[in-house]
């Protein structure tokens, strides 16, 4: 039997710090997308890519859906209701009792506004009672005709191959949009900058603003190893004095967990060199 080839878009939404970043990693069994405890981490649309030979989805982990009147909120909002609006399956993460809020139902109205079908996902299941599960089903389904509904968790791996089989069935048949062997369409320079941001936030994201953006200077990728120059920009000169820490503690500890990543991401040794600087990032 000639089963036919699917592939299509589906983009990954949900609140801020609902766990679609670490969703997209593990489906795809390595980092494209950054993670933090800081609300909003992701702040442009990443495009993930998994491969089958049955199956091409191309994931679209979105920022985090929060309204909000700063000029990095609208930006987020605008490339969500971008990213909607353009994909072939819409997978929509929420956390039962947690996501119960307006932001949460204005998200479903500019879902509903696209033609995608949509399959949420319960996420973080694992600290829930099956009762809590399913009256969050009920309560979600109120507002909005699903797909499916499948309550995941990352941590315990519960039903993650399952989803991604539900994500694949919905998709149209296809060939392939790209080679069985690419991960991602974003660039070393995009990525590079990004795994340098995480660990920022993951070092000061309760002291460090969110205006705070890295910039890759420089890559040279040699046989050995890679060479990278990179500034992290701060928007005050009062702010640069964090990311540095006493004696230059911060900035020191900010790079040795960045090159441990950047390692991984290209296989082989790297040298990094950080800067802070003031600039204007939004």
């Amino acid at each position: 039997m000639n089963i036919p080839f699917r592939c299509g878009n589906v983009a990954i939404a949900g609140l801020p710090n609902v766990g679609k970043s670490t969703l997209l990693n593990c489906i795809l069994g390595r980092k494209v997308s950054i993670t933090s405890p800081k609300p909003q981490t992701t702040r442009n649309s990443i495009r993930g890519i998994k491969t089958t030979p049955a199956y091409q989805i191309i994931f679209v982990d979105t920022p985090g859906y929060h309204t909000g009147n700063s000029r990095i909120d609208k930006l987020m909002i605008h490339e969500t209701g971008a990213a909607i609006l353009s994909v072939d399956l819409v997978c929509l993460l929420a956390e039962p009792r947690k996501d119960r809020k307006s932001d949460f139902y204005l998200l479903l109205e500019k879902i509903a506004a696209g033609s995608a079908p949509v399959i949420l996902a319960l996420s973080k299941a694992d600290i829930y009672s099956r009762k809590e599960l399913l009256d969050a089903a009920d309560k979600y389904s109120e507002f909005a005709n699903f797909l499916h509904i499948i309550p995941i968790s990352v941590r315990q791996g519960l039903n993650i191959e399952k989803l991604e089989y539900l994500i694949a069935d919905a998709l149209p048949t296809a060939q392939a949009a790209y080679s069985s062997d690419q991960v991602t369409t974003q660039t070393d320079l995009f990525l590079t900058a990004e795994f340098i941001r995480e660990q920022v936030f993951l070092l000061l994201h309760k002291e460090i603003p969110y205006s705070i953006f890295v910039e890759t200077d420089n890559i040279e990728n040699t046989e050995k190893a890679v060479y990278i120059d990179a500034s992290i920009m701060v928007s005050k000169e009062s702010h640069k004095p964090i990311i540095l820490g006493k004696g230059g503690h911060m900035l020191k500890e900010i790079g040795i967990n960045a090159r441990k990543e950047l390692k991984a991401h290209f296989g082989k040794n790297v040298h990094l060199s950080l800067w802070v600087k003031v600039g204007n990032p939004l």
